[in-house]
């Protein structure tokens, strides 16, 4: 059996096929029937269902739900590879509509008992609705109350078995009940486990570290869940759940500050910080696009000048000196807002040091006695100096950014048209050179490509007239040896008509014999003409690789 579809890596194990077509099949009516055959269905569902949501693939797309369009009674049917293109889906939210079923189908089978599957698990306080939950003044575990009159209100007209009255309603009716968004109380825990072990993991050092937006909480959290990231509707309940349920992270409005540092309420000056934070974040990213800007306007300059364009390099140049001006100020401005940043987080740890040194304050007034070292007196002054300084320090600062600000409102920088024609000239003399060390190299790897060339030839063509001459040898010493066999042949048949003829004493006449000597000579003549053209060929073979 292969694993469920729409799971990645399932912790639910994998039911037979006949298990699988009967998970499909049942309805809220085998709870009367089959309580406990429905009780085994409903626990299988429940693991599906978180798993399913742990690892992103059954929730809703980041926050592009339609459970609003499901309760009107539309026919919606979402193609999931476009949902998912969408962003993540929620994790911690379950939204029961016609999408949720199209996501569960396994061969084009889809359940229908999801409706009651629902309604149990919300009794069980495995799932919560989202408005019920957003509601509660008190933790998801304390008890009956708020929480549970919410959801019993809801569940209430389902008319099932949910608080022991009456028999099952029908499957229809559960679903139509069911439908909506659910936080899954499970998978918010686990989110939360996760929370808490990265912060101790890596601990804030300033207090500006503790100081979140929503949407930076979620940039900077969204992946400490234990599976998928989290969507910004799973940030809006982990963060509820943590301030409400653990009390682990502060939450006014749009800011949020897990506590550690400061534990005290979120004030202005921290709404000031945070503000600061933003617009750093801002000035940065502002950097790294002026950089890259810059960088490919110096690209075009070079593009320019191996083009002959100087008119266009020198414009190009032009605008590389506008943007360094504008970089240098935003780094500027960056590196001011680090400083603020900075000395806000002096002065917290200031105040914390000086917090500690008020509760300090008894153990030195018993063990100082002199009025004078009285610890008050001691604390009223360091915080007079202190505040004397700080008050010192913002008019300086204050001071020296308004000179800032006043040059930079001063107009746009002004360019030295000699400087920027000297620094052109010398791009120029630099891509001259380059182009003048090309040119050298290429020819000096042209003649040794020819001088190469010529020396491979010569070595064909002697290879080649060793070869002809190899070849007219061999064919001369095979005519040679044919010729030698029919002499040899000759000479037998004379030799025995010598014989026969002995008798009668007959003798060579003397042309014969010249003849034969004039064939001699001239085969003598041929293997002297063969030798020496042999010897001038080794000779230029020898020759050759000398050179």
């Amino acid at each position: 059996m292969p694993p469920l579809s729409f799971l990645r890596d399932s912790p639910v194990p994998d039911p037979s096929p006949e298990r699988l077509a009967a998970l499909y099949a049942f309805t809220r009516a085998q709870a009367t029937s089959n309580p406990d055959g429905y009780a085994s269905n409903v626990a299988w569902w429940g693991q599906v269902l978180a798993a399913g949501l742990q690892e992103g693939t059954l929730g809703d797309a980041d926050g592009s739900g339609s459970a609003a369009s499901s309760r009107a009674g539309s026919a919606f049917k979402p193609d999931l590879a476009s949902a998912s293109s969408k962003g993540p889906r929620d994790t911690l939210v379950l939204t029961v509509d016609d999408g949720l079923l199209s996501r569960v189908t396994q061969d084009g089978r889809r359940p229908k008992g999801l409706g009651g599957v629902v309604e149990s698990l919300a009794s069980e306080r495995s799932l919560m609705r989202l408005a019920a939950y957003n509601a509660l003044t008190s933790g998801v575990e304390q008890g009956p109350g708020l929480a549970r009159r919410a959801l019993g209100a809801g569940l209430g007209l389902i008319g099932g078995l949910v608080w022991g009255k009456g028999a099952p309603a029908p499957e229809e009716t559960c679903w139509k009940t069911a439908q909506g968004r659910w936080v899954h109380v499970g998978n918010v825990k686990a989110a939360a486990t996760s929370f808490a072990a990265h912060l101790a993991a890596n601990p804030p050092l300033h207090h500006s570290d503790c100081l979140f937006s929503r949407a930076t909480f979620l940039e900077t959290f969204a992946t400490t869940a234990p599976e998928a990231p989290l969507t910004k509707r799973d940030v809006d309940v982990l963060l509820l759940y943590l301030q409400r349920d653990v009390g682990s992270v502060q939450i006014d409005g749009d800011v949020a500050s897990p506590l550690g540092l400061g534990e005290g309420p979120i004030t202005e000056a921290d709404r000031g910080t945070l503000s600061v934070k933003s617009t750093l974040a801002a000035v940065e990213a502002q950097i790294e696009d002026i950089e890259s800007q810059s960088a490919k306007t110096m690209d075009k300059v070079r593009s320019s000048l191996k083009a002959g364009q100087k008119a266009g390099a020198a414009a190009y140049l032009k605008s590389k000196k506008g943007l360094d001006d504008v970089l240098s100020k935003r780094i500027a401005t960056g590196e001011q807002l680090r400083s603020v940043l900075r000395s806000i987080d002096d002065a917290k740890s200031n105040a914390e040091i000086m917090s500690a040194y008020e509760l300090s304050t008894s153990s030195l007034a018993s063990a100082l006695a002199d009025p004078r070292l009285s610890p008050d007196r001691i604390a009223n002054t360091t915080d007079a100096l202190a505040d004397v300084l700080a008050d010192s320090k913002e008019i300086s600062d204050a001071i020296e950014i308004g000179g800032a600000q006043a040059r930079q409102a001063a107009g746009a920088p002004e360019f030295d048209e000699d400087e920027l024609a000297a620094e052109l000239d010398v791009l120029v003399l630099e891509e001259k050179t380059a182009q003048k060390e090309r040119a050298e190299r290429e020819a000096r790897e042209a003649v040794a490509r020819k001088e190469a060339e010529g020396k491979a030839a010569a070595a064909r063509k002697v290879a080649e007239e060793k070869q002809k001459v190899e070849e007219k040898e061999k064919k001369e010493r095979e005519e040679r040896e044919r010729a030698a066999r029919v002499a040899a042949a000759q000479q037998a048949i004379k030799s025995s008509e010598k014989v026969a003829e002995k008798t009668e004493g007959s003798k060579m006449t003397e042309e014969e014999e010249w003849a034969q000597r004039h064939a001699d000579a001239q085969q003598r003549q041929r293997e002297e003409k063969e030798r020496a053209e042999r010897e001038r060929l080794e000779k230029e073979s020898q020759r050759l690789p000398a050179e």
